[in-house]
């Protein structure tokens, strides 16, 4: 159930008190706004932002800097027992738009990420590698221990060593001024993009594998929907649904462009010019089967139990209640 309540910010990282807002903004005892601006060697300004503007966005993450300094250890601070060997670090911060980029403004963590509303997360280990089992329990004590609009547990099978990855998007309400929000507090758990559960956590193991038992080679002659990140052209960089994609470019029947993305290296893939969809933050998988698999991306059933495993994917799903 929605909840709308009005917030009493720290006073000393209060964004509203700065007389100027920049990547130095204070937002908490060891978090500034830079954090959410991406990385050392690729930051993004927010020359383009009017002030206000600025103001709105360092107030959103004044909510996400609440959370991060909740998990994480600093000076003088203990963080969340049980994660007192992980960091949360933010995987996906602020996103700026490209001039010809068309977002979903209903529910697109990218047009969300452009407001300072949604951030992904990572939780990294003692090794410096992604904890995978933990974030799962992550996403539990959050579900249980802050206030949000959405929590995404969200994994995917991208990684070119068949890894499964897995990371947190965090969505905070949207800041009515001076400081009323509404959580609405849903939980989902996505793979590869696409919903699997509304209302649960799955997690998401390696310890069994399966396999289809017969492989499909993929069907050059049908359009297929590719998730990734784009390296090519005017849209390079922009991540997302990209389609219709066809692998042989004598099967589009008409004019295209090609595609090439950082999750499919060496190959080439082809668009219609009179059909183009770019990092989309979803796709018809009535109308387009999702590259590169052949099969139906598994999803959870009432009759599904811990345990229980998807083939082809190599891992299985077990239930948070």
């Amino acid at each position: 159930m929605a909840r709308t309540r009005d917030i009493l910010p720290d006073a000393q990282y209060d964004p509203t008190f700065q007389s100027e807002i920049t990547g130095r903004t204070r937002l908490a005892q060891s978090i500034t706004l830079s954090k959410f601006l991406g990385s050392y060697s690729d930051p993004n300004s927010l020359n383009h932002l009017s002030t206000a503007d600025k103001l709105l966005l360092a107030k959103q993450y004044y909510l996400h800097a609440q959370v991060m300094q909740s998990i994480n250890s600093s000076p003088g601070l203990r963080g969340a027992k049980g994660f007192e060997n992980f960091r949360l670090v933010v995987s996906e911060g602020f996103y700026r738009e490209g001039p010809n980029e068309d977002l979903d403004v209903t529910d697109g963590i990218n047009y969300l990420k452009t407001n300072g509303r949604a951030v992904v997360y990572e939780l990294i280990g003692d090794d410096g590698e992604i904890a995978f089992d933990k974030t799962f329990d992550l996403a539990v004590y959050l579900k249980n221990n802050i206030d949000y609009d959405k929590i995404i547990l969200n994994y995917d099978s991208y990684n070119t060593n068949g890894k499964l990855h897995v990371d947190i998007v965090l969505i905070m309400p949207e800041i009515i001024a001076p400081w009323n929000v509404t959580y609405n507090e849903v939980i989902e758990t996505r793979f590869n993009n696409a919903v699997q559960a509304t209302g649960e956590f799955l997690e998401v193991g390696q310890e069994e594998t399966t396999t289809s038992s017969v492989s499909q080679p993929l069907d050059e002659s049908k359009p297929y929907a590719v998730y990734g990140t784009s390296n090519f052209g005017s849209t390079s960089g922009q991540k997302g649904y990209f389609y219709p994609i066809y692998l042989d470019s004598s099967k589009v029947g008409e004019s295209f462009h090609k595609h090439t993305f950082i999750e499919y290296p060496e190959i080439e893939f082809y668009m219609p010019l009179s059909n183009q969809n770019h990092a989309k933050s979803g796709y018809n998988a009535n109308i387009y089967t999702l590259y590169p698999s052949n099969e139906v991306s598994a999803s959870s059933s009432s009759g599904a139990s811990s345990g229980s495993s998807s083939a082809g994917l190599g891992n299985y799903w077990c239930f948070y209640v």
